[in-house]
């Protein structure tokens, strides 16, 4: 049924539109459409428009693709306005397509996902070896195409291209995609909105895509996804299904580094590891998608593998070992730098397990372990993280310690007394200035030991966890130094650290509840004798 007093257009519809050709964006309201006019009779997916500045109407036939996406077809503007089927039908069948696309459109996720690799064409000849690339992006809207320059094919270069997916829709057998392209040599809307045509070819082993692009902003001239200004066919990258990451670190699907700055969590499928950064970190906002792609050597307690690695729209191979320490921490190694071929991640060129970093990580809710090295302590020096000398005196025990009047002097290290899972330090300025800390895990590397704990009460400024590393001297005393990131191999213990001290052992953790107990003794046997004196007094006075 026809509206002539109440023609309006899709409320959806309002908003800024690209228009390949128009200089600025196109404004569209219920009733409006710049530079086309005022919409004053419509019949479904026709429009009569009144172009009041040239004083003309013209009729506008206009689909709905996507919501980012309109097309349409229009008459002349003639000065005569005549009936709305009248002046529809003399839109011929060949006239053009029009493109509009929604400037603010949210993207969609992509049709395919690589990595992939291609082959391309300009017209030219086909560019086929090297063979170019596609990687997925974190965020499944954007792809990064690869392109490489083949020395027999006139025109192929190489360069390196992002797309952002905006819409996709089906013409009969044909599906359309629409997206904008992120480049060196674009610089205006109409080099970055582009539209493609492609078909999945499933029946193929590895999958693959057959895509055509279109030489400007417009779909017009795409019949197929074999002709285009730029033709490609993609052919799926697959990784190893059987590929899974160790059960002893999937069994907890949450892991942090000791600062809590980044936050390792795995899929319930076990091949797919996510790594973000915490907001307070130079790199927020970062996430790291990691997926295991081979196992290279598998233990009990190490496993080193290949996994492809996606970080915002850069991607490649990368090798991992992961240590297993105690149940509830382990440690990783990664190589930094990112290798075109899974083949070439763990390769001794790329990868040297010495010179690599540790990154320790912590279950999300680690259990209290049993310390190890129980017993009592002297301590025999300590040294702030501020780097000055100050004998008997940390930065890190205060701050759990600290009393209005208390002069922190740590005086000893009781290590599994209390409970087997604590660490305790003793300051000699009161009786009740501890330190306590739970233990959640040790082991033992080239003659070096590594314990994590986390203090029982501590400040919201104060570290969550403490790596504590420490090795025994020649004279017997164990040298400690703590960090609170991570368990670094560059540490010299009791030299460097945040936390610097040596202990030496003065006895088993019974032999202080015995001499408590004695002392509890001497001092009730004094206090009764004072008593007894007191009534004998007092008796002889009567």
């Amino acid at each position: 049924m026809r509206s002539l007093s109440n023609c309006s257009f899709q409320e959806r519809w309002t908003g800024k539109w690209f228009h390949s050709g128009m200089v600025n964006l196109l404004h569209v309201n219920s009733s409006f459409i710049e530079n086309k006019g005022v919409c004053v009779e419509n019949e479904g997916d026709k429009y009569i428009l009144e172009d009041k500045s040239e004083g003309c109407f013209r009729c506008v036939v206009i689909h709905e693709k996507h919501p980012n996406v309109l097309q349409y077809k229009e008459t002349y503007c003639e000065t005569r306005r005549s009936s709305l089927d009248s002046m529809c039908n003399q839109i011929p069948g060949d006239a053009s397509l029009l493109s509009m696309y929604r400037s603010d459109a949210t993207p969609e996720p992509c049709p395919f996902k690589g990595p992939f690799s291609f082959t391309y064409s300009r017209g030219s000849g086909e560019c086929a070896r090297p063979v170019s690339r596609v990687d997925s992006c974190i965020t499944d809207s954007r792809i990064r195409l690869r392109y490489q320059a083949c020395a027999d094919v006139a025109g192929s270069e190489s360069s390196s291209e992002e797309l952002q997916c905006l819409a996709t829709w089906k013409d009969g057998n044909t599906r359309y995609l629409v997206g904008k392209l992120s480049h060196k040599m674009a610089t205006t809307d109409e080099d970055r909105y582009r539209c493609f045509v492609y078909e999945r070819n499933a029946h193929e082993h590895p999958v693959t895509f057959r895509v055509a692009q279109s030489g400007d902003a417009t779909c017009n001239g795409l019949l197929s996804a074999t002709e285009g200004s730029r033709t490609m066919k993609l052919t799926k990258e697959v990784h190893s299904t059987h590929c899974r990451y160790p059960t002893w670190v999937t069994d907890h699907h949450h892991w942090h580094t000791l600062d809590y700055k980044q936050s390792f969590q795995f899929s319930h499928k076990n091949a797919t590891l996510r790594i973000s950064n915490d907001s307070d970190s130079e790199n927020a906002g970062k996430e790291m998608r990691v997926v295991c792609h081979s196992i290279n050597e598998s233990g009990e307690k190490q496993v080193t593998l290949t996994a492809h690695v996606t970080v915002g729209c850069e991607s490649g191979y990368v090798c991992m070992v992961f240590h297993r320490r105690d149940g509830h921490v382990i440690e990783l190694q990664q190589t930094s730098n990112f290798a075109p071929a899974a083949d070439e991640a763990c390769h001794p060129n790329n990868f040297n397990a010495a010179a690599l970093p540790f990154a320790t990580l912590i279950t999300a809710t680690p259990k209290p372990r049993t310390c190890p090295s129980i017993g009592r302590y002297n301590v025999l020096g300590v040294n702030r993280d501020d780097g000055k000398a100050a004998s008997r005196r940390t930065g890190a025990a205060s701050g759990a310690a600290r009393e209005a009047n208390c002069a922190d002097d740590i005086e000893s290290m009781f290590v599994g007394c209390s409970k087997s899972e604590n660490l305790e330090f003793h300051s000699a300025c009161t009786s009740d200035s501890v330190s306590s800390f739970a233990c959640h895990g040790s082991w033992e590397d080239n003659g070096t030991n590594y314990l994590i704990a986390s203090p029982l009460s501590r400040r919201s400024t104060g570290p969550p966890r403490f790596c504590f590393i420490y090795t025994e001297n020649e004279k017997g005393h164990l040298q400690f130094s703590s960090v609170t990131d991570t368990c670094t191999r560059n540490i010299n213990p009791g030299v460097s650290g945040a936390w610097v001290f040596n202990v030496t052992n003065i006895g088993h953790c019974a032999e202080s509840t015995a001499m408590q107990s004695s002392s509890a003794k001497l001092a009730c046997q004094s206090w009764l004798l004072v008593v007894s004196c007191f009534l004998t007094a007092l008796a002889a006075s009567r």
